[in-house]
């Protein structure tokens, strides 16, 4: 009889190992999905991401229509223009950045050009040729990388 009574004291709960082992992986449980859930991208940053689509997709329709596109940089953002009847044309209406954002370009200091006030700062070529440009999109203490390198590749580092 006495056997019996004890048995069933040792069914009656659980242990404090198997309490702590649930909480632990409860808790382990909680950081994975904490770590994996993606965070919201700053006011800067998707500005900066706004910026590189728009440079990806002026590559692509210039290849594709066979007319070059440029970029205009202006005060308060950007606007890109194609090459029309021997003139730049604005295409669609121009962009304009968070009042907190800046966008500065990346001047090459061994070139001394003359250029026209309404020419692009930047011009994809249709035949695919890629303008090294490098920009800064800066906000709020925030410094963005925009680069464009030798293939075509757009490239965010933010410092």
């Amino acid at each position: 009889m006495w056997q019996r009574s004890n048995n069933r004291a040792s069914e009656r709960g659980m242990t404090i190992v198997e309490v702590l082992m649930v909480v632990f992986i409860i808790g382990l449980t909680a950081g994975i999905v904490t770590l994996t859930i993606p965070q919201r991208p700053t006011e800067e940053q998707a500005g900066a991401q706004a910026f590189a689509r728009v440079l990806r997709e002026a590559q692509d329709q210039a290849i594709l229509s066979g007319q070059p596109i440029g970029l205009k940089l202006s005060e308060r953002g950007y606007a890109l223009l194609q090459w029309r009847r021997e003139r730049w044309v604005p295409q669609g209406r121009a962009v304009t950045l968070p009042r907190q954002l800046e966008i500065v370009e990346e001047e090459d200091l061994l070139v001394d050009q003359q250029i026209p006030s309404n020419w692009p700062d930047l011009v994809f070529d249709p035949t695919g040729i890629v303008e090294i440009a490098e920009f800064q999109l800066r906000g709020r203490g925030v410094r963005i990388d925009v680069t464009i390198n030798e293939t075509g590749e757009v490239i965010l580092v933010e410092r």
